[in-house]
């Protein structure tokens, strides 16, 4: 599972630029991740609700530098970097201030699938939404429910 909340972020990102119609700066953008809500059938009350507490208090934030050209054009660039292999976005609405991503991964390890969608909303520096994230087919099915924003914090260190 930690393979797996450590990958959410850069997916989610990459699917929210995976279209040409938004409107995004380039630069350094901070991506903050918080799952806040934890369903694993058949798990005992009490080791659900330390896990989603557990969740609440990690967030997860990774930092990615967005070049000018994959700004221009993301699904050229952004998409062949940051997807994880096997990935299939079959819905990535990034318009008018709107975010609607859906999707699906292999699970790490290959056992079983991840489906995963994203509402939301953007400026040219912003993206924030609710994501949903459900893992079948593997040794253990889960659906975890949260909340992303991302933001741009500057320019992208030279080098």
């Amino acid at each position: 599972m930690k393979r797996f909340i450590l990958i959410a972020p850069a997916v989610a990102l990459a699917a929210a630029c995976g279209s040409s119609t938004g409107t995004i700066q380039p630069g350094n953008w901070e991506t903050t991740t918080r799952f806040t809500s934890v369903e694993v059938p058949g798990m005992p009350e009490a080791m659900a609700k330390q896990m989603q507490s557990q969740l609440a208090n990690q967030a997860q934030t990774q930092t990615r530098c967005i070049t000018p050209a994959e700004a221009a054009n993301p699904t050229g660039g952004m998409m062949g970097s940051q997807n994880p292999q096997g990935c299939n976005f079959d819905e990535q609405t990034f318009s008018g201030g709107t975010i609607r991503v859906r999707g699906t991964c292999p699970a790490p390890g290959g056992q079983g699938q991840i489906r995963m969608s994203w509402e939301g909303s953007y400026t040219d520096t912003t993206m924030q939404g609710n994501i949903t994230t459900e893992v079948t087919g593997g040794p253990q099915n889960m659906r975890m429910t949260g909340t992303i924003n991302s933001r741009r914090t500057g320019d992208c260190p030279s080098g």
